[in-house]
């Protein structure tokens, strides 16, 4: 049993809400503090006060992002307190809903769970790192902005008069059809409101092509960044760029995995069971983890795909769990689940590479 005293963080736009419970789960105290630089250093303070080391933060890639930061940074072991872990702790005692409440919810979910893994505080992990995620997250806001665009896009050229879209292609991708408004005879338009949806889209031609271009140069630049973390996980196939770069940035410090079945589990490629009758035999069968990191499954997902379509060793994995009588479903599953190994391990080498590099001074 702890014998130090848990908090938890509730944080918000505005305000931090920490909650404090000793080693049985009972509640010590609890303040809110606002959400700047100033109201972070009084809840250290606080937190010293009590003889906290462990805390928990609800929150810690978003608004609790800052807190975690200055926490990490003051020297206290911050943990990721999933929401479904304090609101259980919540309903479990019939409470209401508070800030209050939900950070000393926080404390006791990481109370009963001390193994919860580390805040995503990337800029005292590596600063680069959090400079990756910063162009990371430029670039997918610039792509979800042009995806709404073209989806829009796509229902107004279905509007637009039968003597406009003769002239188009009908089929192919949306943004081929777009730029193909700049070569079509225009003066054929007799309808006003035809005239003006097409005088709207028209502008839309240089806008996409702009929005592509920006797109590539942060890419490029990722690139780059890449280079200079030094990361090998593009040597994986089927890891590119992008899926390179979300590795590293949703991932974090990969030692705050101990193991790859931590890991796997973190990401929603390892097996949960669903079997019963097996007594105190092993599970019999497995299902599908619908939980964890998404983005990181997704590009595990993806890799395994091509992976499969482009080298012998994992058609012949995949064969090899066909054979066990596994569904093709399953079989991926398990390569998902091995790729999540290869993974982990590759970025273990590559950050204690770059921990044991020497130091190079510039003149």
């Amino acid at each position: 049993m702890m014998a130090s005293s848990v908090a938890g963080i509730d944080p918000h736009q505005d305000s931090i809400t920490v909650g404090i419970v000793d080693a049985n789960g009972v509640e010590i105290a609890h303040r809110t503090f606002p959400a700047s630089a100033a109201g972070y250093l009084d809840a250290i303070e606080l937190l010293h006060a009590q003889s906290v080391e462990l805390v928990g933060v609800e929150g810690s890639a978003s608004w609790g992002a800052h807190v975690a930061v200055a926490l990490s940074a003051a020297g206290f072991d911050c943990r990721e307190v999933p929401p479904l872990r304090s609101a259980a702790q919540r309903r479990a005692r019939r409470a209401d809903k508070t800030d209050a409440i939900d950070a000393v919810a926080a404390a006791r979910a990481l109370l009963a769970e001390p193994t919860l893994g580390p805040v995503q505080a990337l800029q005292v992990y590596d600063p680069l790192v959090a400079k990756i995620e910063a162009v990371v997250e430029h670039r997918r806001m610039l792509v979800a902005v042009r995806t709404l665009i073209l989806h829009h896009v796509q229902d107004q050229i279905t509007k637009l008069p039968i003597e406009i879209r003769d002239q188009l292609t009908p089929t192919g991708k949306i943004e081929g059809r777009l730029r193909r408004l700049e070569q079509i005879d225009t003066t054929v338009v007799t309808s006003d409101a035809g005239e003006y949806r097409l005088g709207w889209l028209m502008p839309l031609v240089d806008q996409d092509r702009q929005a592509r271009q920006q797109i590539r140069q942060l890419e490029v630049y990722l690139d780059e960044l890449l280079d200079e973390h030094g990361t090998t996980l593009r040597d994986e196939p089927g890891i590119g760029t992008i899926a390179a770069a979300t590795l590293l940035v949703e991932v974090g410090d990969p030692f705050r995995f101990s193991r790859e079945s931590k890991f796997a589990r973190w990401c929603g490629t390892g097996a949960v069971a669903l079997s019963s009758g097996e007594g105190s035999g092993l599970p019999v069968k497995h299902r599908l983890d619908f939980r964890g990191n998404r983005r990181i499954n997704s590009v595990l997902f993806v890799a395994s795909v091509v992976q499969q379509r482009d080298t012998d060793e994992a058609r012949t994995y995949i064969d090899r769990k066909l054979k066990e009588g596994k569904t093709a479903r399953e079989a991926r599953r398990a390569h998902k689940r091995h790729l999540a190994n290869r993974v982990i391990r590759r970025m273990w080498k590559d950050e204690t590479r770059r921990k044991n590099q020497p130091l190079t001074l510039v003149a």
